[in-house]
């Protein structure tokens, strides 16, 4: 490395770069754009980041879930649309005890066996969890999937179970690392994390309590 690259400040890994890392794992050259690309390789090793990207965020972390977030009735229709990068979508459990359920990007009442809602219903809030842009999540979080997809990756298109085994304990740290980092922006405790009645349930007094749980990657093999 020349000095002139010691000396730059270090960024956020892009895509690009975490694509030629899969790529670097499987032996292949790095690729300079993710436009009209003509390695076959590179497509994969995206498709799979990707793959991997929008399955780690659908755990819900502190960075990409929202609390009692409001979703207006359309007065036309008397229906509810969901965004389509809303993945999970539960209102108050204590208030609505699951009666409305999220169904094709539509709000459906299960009591009225309908997606139009009754007139005195106009917003209802609920808990979401979001899909975001590779820019948008934290870093520790793109450089856990990154590792994690580049593992899978190797095995897909080379069928290198031994690199995907020798890069297991990298994995790890960075699933732990990114535990870590959850856990310190979300800030859960057991007085003021959560509904109130939830703290007395060991199991849901901390939002974060699998710190020593494994990388839920690191037992599948693809």
């Amino acid at each position: 490395m020349g000095l002139s690259n010691q000396a730059v400040t270090p960024g956020r890994t892009t895509l690009l770069e975490a694509v030629n890392i899969a790529l670097a794992v499987i032996g292949e050259a790095p690729v300079n754009t993710l436009d009209a690309q003509q390695v076959g390789e590179a497509v994969q090793a995206e498709r799979t980041l990707l793959e991997f990207h929008r399955e780690g965020q659908c755990q819900g972390w502190s960075w990409n879930r929202e609390t009692a977030a409001p979703f207006q009735k359309d007065a036309s229709t008397k229906e509810i649309r969901l965004p389509t990068n809303v993945v999970k979508w539960a209102p108050a459990r204590l208030e609505w005890n699951g009666r409305f359920q999220a169904r094709g990007g539509r709000v459906y009442d299960t009591q009225e066996r309908s997606y139009q809602l009754p007139d005195d219903i106009t917003t209802l809030d609920a808990d979401i969890v979001t899909l975001l842009p590779w820019d948008d999540c934290p870093e520790v979080f793109n450089r856990w999937v990154t590792i994690r997809a580049a593992r899978v990756f190797s095995n897909r298109a080379v069928g290198n179970t031994t690199t995907y085994q020798l890069t297991a304990a990298d994995e790890e740290r960075a699933w732990q690392a990114l535990l870590r980092i959850d856990t310190e922006q979300s800030q859960p405790n057991a007085i003021t994390g959560d509904t109130a009645w939830a703290t007395f349930r060991p199991m849901m007094g901390l939002r974060r309590r699998q710190l020593g749980a494994s990388s839920p990657g690191s037992w599948l093999l693809g």
